[in-house]
């Protein structure tokens, strides 16, 4: 063979070498960390809230935790008189608040004999409620307030996620 032929051979080879090798890391910096970001998460909490002669009482009755980000909630229509009011902290600071129809309190409209709408009010004995929430790192904070109509605003309790 002749030298040229090496020496295309040789820069073909070199040139195959380069393409397929390429994306390698030339030297290493021990100074690389791997910082872990926050993740946000998503809570779901389901509340109970029963009917005491001492007042009105409320437990978590489950929490479910997933990875993400929630959507815009869209505001429900509640009873303007009678309503639960649920403040979330997050490092001390009030970041979000949800208003919740009274789980105790409830307007059911059915269809009577006549085929028309009847409005009556209902007091169960024990209801249940969630909501939907965005947590970052730190601990979080729920506390519940009760609004009651013709009767002041009333602390039921607080919750730590």
């Amino acid at each position: 063979m002749a030298p040229s032929m090496f020496r295309k051979q040789g820069f073909l080879l070199l040139a195959f070498l380069l393409c397929c090798c390429g994306a390698s890391k030339l030297h290493s910096n021990e100074n690389d960390v791997n910082i872990e970001k926050p993740v946000d998460e998503i809570v779901f909490v389901v509340f109970k809230m029963t009917k005491k002669t001492t007042g009105n009482t409320i437990a978590i009755i489950s929490t479910t935790k997933s990875y993400g980000k929630l959507k815009p909630q869209m505001e429900r229509p509640i009873d303007a008189g009678n309503y639960l009011t649920l403040e979330v902290f997050q490092n001390d600071k009030v970041v979000q608040t949800f208003r919740e129809a009274h789980p105790l309190l409830k307007n059911v409209e059915y269809l009577n004999e006549n085929n028309q709408y009847i409005s009556q009010k209902v007091t169960p004995d024990e209801g249940e409620f969630f909501i939907r929430l965005q947590k970052k790192s730190g601990a979080t904070k729920i506390k519940i307030w009760e609004t009651l109509q013709d009767k002041p605003k009333k602390e039921l309790q607080t919750f730590t996620l």
